[in-house]
């Protein structure tokens, strides 16, 4: 017999077969599936209470810190690059004002308000207590900085570092160029007191081996103001280089790069911060593969379950 319903006409015997088959191979799928998910409902209790542990332990706590520190370095760089880039622009200020006589007299406020700022200063170098300071290498070639006092018209007397020689060069007779006897007029930036290196041996003096630009030590052996000046080399590069040759000592640039990486910094602790932060995240966040695997099985095997 034909049985017609909206779908059209079905046949009698196929109808009745169609639960009968859907029972037998499903029954035995929906018990399993049903216990499993029983059971995993039962699990999700005990695996909330360990992630709550887990969650509020000491360990976590002190992992929690690691974004957060990491998140507020990026932020202090982010102060100090406004702060360099405005010591920059000071300093670049400085270096391209007219040079001015250095006074006679200096006091350290003067110098560390107008480091980098051009002076000129006449005199006549003091050779007989001329330092070497180093090794100091440039491009890659060992070598020296040479510091020598200048005696001023007053009988007073100035640190000039008047710039770098090969190691070759030590001996200052085999550049006889370099000391010259007759007043000089120098062009030269005015500079801070570099500071100790801890990681340096201590200078001596008496067999007059300076490891670092102590400027305090180097005043006190030569008797000379803690004022330190710094020879800015030749505009000609051709000329400086002819000078180096002839063992005058190669000075300073006359437009100085300071470097300032606090940009770099700033990306670099961010980018710490978020990636520390993730990994947390995915380390700490409640479980949800048991409440995810009951909804998919729900899902596929329906209301039954």
């Amino acid at each position: 017999m034909l049985q017609r319903s909206i779908f059209g006409t079905l046949n009698a015997g196929r109808l009745l077969r169609l639960p009968t088959r859907y029972n037998i191979k499903t029954a035995g799928v929906l018990g399993q599936t049903r216990t499993y998910a029983h059971k995993l409902e039962a699990d999700e209790s005990v695996s909330e209470s360990e992630w709550k542990g887990q969650l509020y332990s000491w360990k976590s706590i002190c992992l929690c810190t690691i974004p957060l520190i990491a998140f507020g370095l990026g932020t202090w760089q982010i102060q100090r690059l406004k702060w360099k880039m405005a010591l920059l622009d000071d300093v670049n200020d400085r270096m391209h004002r007219r040079p001015v006589a250095l006074p006679l007299r200096v006091t350290a406020e003067e110098i560390n308000r107008n480091e980098y700022r051009r002076v000129i200063v006449y005199g006549v170098y003091d050779h007989a207590n001329e330092m070497l300071v180093g090794p100091r290498s440039y491009e890659s070639e060992p070598g020296f900085v040479v510091v020598t006092p200048l005696v001023r018209e007053d009988g007073s007397r100035v640190l000039v570092n008047r710039g770098w020689i090969k190691r070759e060069l030590q001996d200052p007779k085999l550049r006889p160029e370099s000391q010259m006897t007759e007043p000089v007029t120098i062009v030269a930036f005015v500079r801070c007191s570099p500071g100790k290196n801890s990681f340096m041996p201590e200078s001596d003096p008496d067999s007059n081996h300076w490891f670092n630009l102590d400027l305090e030590l180097m005043a006190k052996h030569t008797g000379s103001q803690e004022v330190l000046l710094e020879v800015i080399q030749p505009e000609s590069a051709a000329v400086a280089i002819l000078d180096a040759r002839n063992g005058i000592p190669l000075g300073a640039p006359s437009l100085v790069d300071i470097k300032n990486n606090h940009l770099q910094y700033t990306l670099t602790w961010y980018a710490m911060s978020a990636i520390t932060g993730t990994m947390l995240y995915i380390s700490l966040r409640k479980p949800r593969s048991a409440i995810a695997q009951i909804k998919r099985l729900r899902s596929r095997a329906g209301r039954d379950l």
